[in-house]
């Protein structure tokens, strides 16, 4: 196996004389015995631990293995794309700014090449070279860790967080890739470190690294929900339906506990949110728009008595959906989409039923809300008065002599209905 720091002890891999300063304390490793390498290219290869790549090879685990070009350049040439598919503004201003000065921030590997900081200037690189020939070299700090040492890798991670913290032109997280990055690290099969450790690490609050594992947990549930491999992520991400996933694992973290009864309602509560996910992927429903109708579906229907019904009506069609989806062998977004298109009866079933419990839930206004409003009506017609029956700096002057009788008529019908009303509420009285 491939050893940068013999191949440095043996004199073939050049120093650049650069100082290196860890941006945290890391045990068994000083600044004083680091050295920044040009290294090779064809030495070094993508880190799949880290979110954005993890997301973006999920569907194609089984085809594709984390190796340097010597061994698979397949691997490094399919994650090189993504990068420049997902920032294309900045790789090529980070292009421009090497062959202009060379590079100017180093990178962190570890001993087998594995990249832990600097992809965008290793794409960039790479572009270079293809594009001259040139030969060039990938600046970096040779880390003595490995992730097949289980010891290791929390060491590997904290430095990772602690330089994303530190430098400049960090392009930020997809809250997908956040997502998966927070759950293969704290969760999984193989925890690299606790939620509260990654919290502390990444400067975030502990209850958002929870909701985001949480997350990606309903992310994971749902593709197999679907019928996809469960961690093909990018269906999720080209759907642009995370921020349901989020609302949904506050909503069912908030509304069950973890007694038996109330895990049985979680579950089937989940599956009910699976259908309108589904339902609002049908109907071309995303973004902050889907966002906000599943957050009015959380507290409309998940956190009323309404809920139980409304699993109870939609059961069977959201089994039939899951049943069909999964017989499809759903692979990609495309997948998804033609498949929802042939289930178009059952999908739209249940946006009827979705439909009314949200049109019902919307019109069972409670009587101190009811009273407000009235309260509220009321008031804007005391200023109104108060005012000399204008607004704001509005002058009569202003107003001509079919509007100021438009507004008498409608006046007139106020006082018409007010009267009516009165009476209604007096009958109620006796």
């Amino acid at each position: 196996m491939l050893s940068l720091i013999k191949l440095a002890k043996e004199g073939k891999l050049e120093k650049t004389g650069a100082k290196p300063k860890l941006p945290i304390k890391v045990d068994g490793v000083s600044s004083e015995t680091l050295h920044v390498y040009k290294i090779p290219l064809e030495y070094l290869y993508y880190n799949d631990k880290n979110g954005r790549i993890a997301t973006g090879i999920s569907q194609y685990r089984d085809e594709l293995y984390p190796v340097n070009d010597q061994e698979d350049p397949r691997y490094n040439t399919f994650v090189a794309k993504l990068i420049e598919r997902d920032n294309s503004t900045a790789l090529k201003r980070t292009e421009k700014s090497i062959q202009k000065s060379g590079q100017q921030v180093y990178g962190y590997v570890l001993d087998d090449g594995r990249i832990v900081d600097g992809n965008r200037r290793f794409t960039a690189l790479r572009n270079i070279h293809q594009t001259n020939g040139r030969t060039v070299y990938f600046e970096a700090v040779v880390l003595p860790f490995s992730y097949d040492n289980t010891t290791e890798r929390a060491k590997i991670k904290q430095l990772e967080l602690a330089i994303q913290m530190g430098v400049e032109e960090r392009q930020n997280y997809d809250p997908v890739d956040l997502a998966v990055d927070i759950y293969q690290t704290t969760g999984d099969n193989d925890p690299i470190m606790t939620q509260a450790d990654y919290a502390a690490d990444s400067h975030m609050r502990p209850t958002e690294v929870k909701k985001y594992y949480d997350g990606a947990v309903y992310m994971k549930k749902f593709l197999g929900f679907i019928g996809a491999p469960e961690n093909n992520f990018n269906i999720i991400k080209e759907s642009k339906v995370w921020s349901l996933f989020y609302v949904m694992g506050k909503s069912l973290s908030k509304n069950f506990g973890d007694d038996p009864e109330s895990q049985v309602r979680k579950n089937e509560t989940m599956s009910s949110f699976f259908g309108v996910i589904l339902y609002q992927i049908h109907v071309g429903v995303s973004g902050n728009t889907a966002r906000t109708h599943v957050r009015e579906y959380s507290s409309n229907i998940v956190n009323s008595i309404d809920n139980e019904d409304f699993n109870d009506d939609v059961a069977d069609m959201v089994d039939d959906l899951s049943e069909s989806l999964q017989d499809d062998e759903i692979q990609t977004t495309s997948d998804l989409m033609q498949s929802l298109t042939d289930e178009n009866e059952t999908i739209e079933a249940f946006g009827d039923t979705y439909d009314t419990y949200m049109r019902n839930a919307r019109n069972s206004e409670s009587v101190d809300k009811f009273i407000r409003n009235i309260k509220q009506s009321v008031k804007y017609y005391h200023d109104l008065n108060e005012d000399g029956g204008l607004i704001g700096s509005l002058r009569y002057n202003e107003v001509s002599e079919d509007q100021l009788k438009e507004l008498q008529k409608y006046m007139r019908n106020l006082s018409q209905l007010s009267k009516e009303l009165f009476s209604k509420y007096g009958d109620e009285i006796r």
